[in-house]
């Protein structure tokens, strides 16, 4: 490797119809925008942060390539962490709730299976045809994390018939009786007949952020460039549902005004509200002065917090969605940093 290559992190984001536009929006609106020059192009960099090399590869293959080294950082899904994940490598979890591309592992079976609702039924229905010298054929793109759900529900009896796409269209085409597959809106299901049993939600996931635990301990450059990503990610993550609020207030002193906002657990704000005198070309009659009083509050206050204000005389009230959302210290890079011993 050469000394270039121990400075450029080398970043994996999810390439597809849908998941890819998903990816790089919600990169963007994380402050880290990917810079394509055209569609097919399946290399970039991410604006303002030099450095960093993105590759556009597919959701699970960015797993395998994170996991051997051969990207340092990547986007991908959990359902693949857990299904090519191998537990003791060197594949570490960033984050694990990057909040979207959600969905459900779930089981299926045609629609034409009346008497067949629940997991307790496949069971009977895999009993039913051992008996018969036949197994239960299972078509899924996720081998690992079926086979240990059927055996966890009791269903021993059974084949895997792993598929890269197209698993729904399977049971119709007669080479599978049930599938194991990620559903997120349920369209594809029913558009194949199929229905999702009861107890059959293998497991939840949404993107997640993984690195390279070798890479990103032996190369200072790499970790470094990581954390700003990380932190990004967070801060941005955190500020989701928290308001800026400021208002102008007529008091005597900055005690007064604190006193008339922390008096009300909707305005104490996350540490307490930021006060400052407002320089006005004219002053109350009686001697007062204008302060604007700031405090950040979660969307579930915003009304109450506003109300307050109104209540202690507060006017020309303003509110924004903040943006980021930085804490004392970063919770993820604190955990990376152990996870690391670094």
């Amino acid at each position: 490797m050469t000394s270039t290559e121990h400075t450029i992190l080398r970043m994996g984001v999810p390439s597809g119809r849908r998941i890819e536009p998903a990816a790089l929006s919600f990169l963007e609106g994380c402050g880290l925008r990917v810079r394509k020059e055209s569609e097919r192009q399946l290399s970039a960099g991410i604006a303002g942060l030099p450095g960093v090399i993105v590759f556009l590869q597919r959701a699970r293959d960015i797993v395998t390539q994170v996991t051997d080294g051969d990207l340092d950082i990547g986007l991908t899904g959990v359902d693949f962490v857990s299904e090519f994940g191998i537990e003791g490598d060197d594949l570490v979890v960033l984050d694990p709730n990057l909040g979207f591309s959600s969905g459900d592992l779930v089981v299926a079976v045609p629609d034409g299976w009346i008497d067949v609702t629940s997991m307790v039924d496949l069971a009977d229905v895999a009993v039913t045809l051992r008996e018969r010298g036949q197994l239960l054929r299972v078509a899924t793109s996720y081998p690992r994390l079926a086979q240990r759900f059927l055996y966890e529900k009791g269903i021993t009896h059974f084949t895997i018939i792993a598929m890269d796409g197209g698993v729904e269209a399977a049971p119709g085409a007669g080479f599978a009786d049930v599938i194991v597959e990620l559903t997120v809106s349920g369209v594809s299901l029913k558009e194949n007949r199929l229905k999702v049993l009861r107890h059959a939600v293998v497991m939840k996931t949404q993107a997640c952020l993984i690195g390279n635990r070798r890479s990103l301990t032996t190369h200072p450059a790499k970790r470094e460039l990581a954390r700003r990503i990380l932190e990004l990610i967070e801060a941005r993550g955190r500020a989701q549902g928290f308001y800026s609020v400021t208002a102008n207030l007529r008091a005597t002193t900055e005690t007064e005004v604190a006193e008339k906002l922390l008096g009300s657990p909707a305005t104490r704000g996350r540490t307490g509200p930021t006060i400052a005198r407002v320089f006005s070309a004219s002053e109350g009659p009686d001697g007062g002065h204008w302060f604007a009083a700031t405090i950040i509050v979660p969307s579930r206050d915003l009304q109450a917090a506003v109300d307050h204000l109104r209540a202690a005389g507060g006017s020309g009230i303003s509110v924004l969605q903040l943006r980021y959302l930085f804490d004392e210290q970063s919770h993820r890079v604190l955990e990376l940093n152990r996870e690391l011993g670094v």
